[in-house]
């Protein structure tokens, strides 16, 4: 039984990285095919060989990022570091959380710093390249330090909890420990983008002027309150616009990046907006919510059922047990069940983009949403033409055409 589980583990580390890689490599062949129809004008030609080249970087750092990732990971496997470190922390503590927190952390350590080089590279050579980035050298170390202490402290302390509540209810943790991530992301859900945003962009309400006052028109007309509208300053990071919504009842709060206001005109901002006031109107945030948090329930209920098992921790070279190798174990062989609910959850929200693209058209303007949409996409360098198959598995938007598309056949079908 042992060596079964650890042959599925090492088959599915590498068929995740085979099928990444294949529809990776698919989507970068397919950016070569005809502009789909629809999407004439947005690129002049000079314009899309850039986003092809751009696409096609950033495959190769992925390629690359993902080789070593898998590599390494199979390395860890075959040469049994994962027991090597169980036996080091082993030796250096001897309260059963501490070994686990101890042991999660290196490894989490080991997995950020093969990772950083990539990133580095991403942001100061690929994004470089392409006019993208605005982010300092300064302001990356910042931010490294600031989400790898904020990460050891919630993180820390969630998992605290859970291996306390593991230690102490046996065989019923795993509702409890549910219970405790559940509420904490209720907490962060509502209030995550007022408590932990500004650690990293100043946040600040959006100023008098023709945009708000056409703003103010539009969420008067929607019964939308304006108590949480924010402007970002996205542009110290990156060129590139967006906005977002988050948040439930009264802690509702739409977010505008000061880049897509600078790129966007009045009409077309107030239609990305309204695209974003559509995801609540529609109560696509709280579905969004509901269903994460069963999946989680789901997630957890299973690992309540085999963390116990000692062929996990077996399979990967430990005679003890222990939460921490069983549950990577776990995590490991839960690798085609994230692949499925991926699949999953990006198709509904790809069907719920389309759904706010309406509402912004219906209660709006459907010119203003397809032009916003044009401008963000082609300021982006975004794939025109992304292979179906890679959209099924890592589009959590419709692609561009698609999305206009639609917005059409409603114009059509209001005539």
């Amino acid at each position: 039984m042992t060596h079964l589980l650890f042959a599925a583990i090492v088959f599915f580390v590498i068929l995740e990285f085979a099928i990444d890689q294949t529809l990776s490599y698919l989507n970068q062949k397919a950016a070569y095919g005809p502009v789909p129809k629809g999407a004439e004008g947005i690129y002049s030609e000079e314009k899309r060989v850039e986003s092809i080249r751009y696409l096609t970087a950033k495959y190769q750092l992925g390629l690359a990022s993902a080789t070593v990732s898998t590599v390494l990971m199979l390395a860890a496997l075959y040469f049994q570091l994962f027991a090597w470190l169980d036996s080091f922390v082993r030796d250096q503590f001897s309260n059963s959380i501490l070994i686990s927190l101890a042991f999660i952390a290196i490894a989490s350590l080991v997995s950020s710093l093969a990772s950083l080089p990539f990133g580095i590279y991403g942001t100061f050579v690929l994004e470089e390249r392409f006019g993208f980035n605005k982010t300092t050298p300064k302001l990356f170390i910042l931010d490294l330090i600031k989400g790898t202490a904020l990460g050891a402290v919630i993180g820390g302390a969630i998992l605290s909890v859970i291996l306390w509540l593991y230690e102490t209810l046996d065989g019923t943790f795993w509702i409890a420990a549910w219970a405790v991530v559940a509420g904490f992301s209720i907490i962060m859900f509502m209030f995550g983008t007022s408590v932990i945003l500004p650690l990293f962009n100043k946040v600040k309400p959006l100023e008098e002027g023709a945009l708000r006052t056409e703003i103010e028109k539009y969420c008067s007309n929607q019964g939308y309150s304006l108590r949480r509208l924010f402007v970002m300053d996205a542009s110290k990071r990156s060129t590139k616009a967006n906005a977002f919504f988050s948040g439930l009842g009264k802690s509702k709060t739409i977010v505008l990046f000061d880049t897509l206001i600078e790129k966007l005109n009045t009409q077309e901002t107030v239609a990305v907006l309204a695209h974003e006031v559509g995801h609540y109107k529609l109560k696509h945030t709280l579905r969004m919510f509901i269903s994460s948090n069963i999946q989680t329930f789901a997630i957890f209920f299973l690992l309540g059922q085999l963390l116990g098992n000692e062929n996990l921790s077996k399979a990967l070279g430990v005679d003890t047990p222990s939460f921490h190798i069983s549950a990577l174990a776990f995590f490991l062989l839960l690798t085609p069940i994230n692949t499925i609910l991926g699949l999953i959850n990006n198709t509904l929200t790809r069907r719920d983009e389309h759904s706010a693209d309406i509402y912004a058209a219906k209660t709006y303007s459907g010119a203003a949403i397809k032009s916003g949409l044009k401008k963000i996409s082609a300021d982006s360098l975004s794939n025109l033409s992304p292979h179906p198959l890679y959209v099924a598995f890592n589009y959590s938007h419709p692609p561009l055409t698609v999305r206009m598309n639609h917005v059409d056949k409603f114009a059509k079908e209001l005539r």
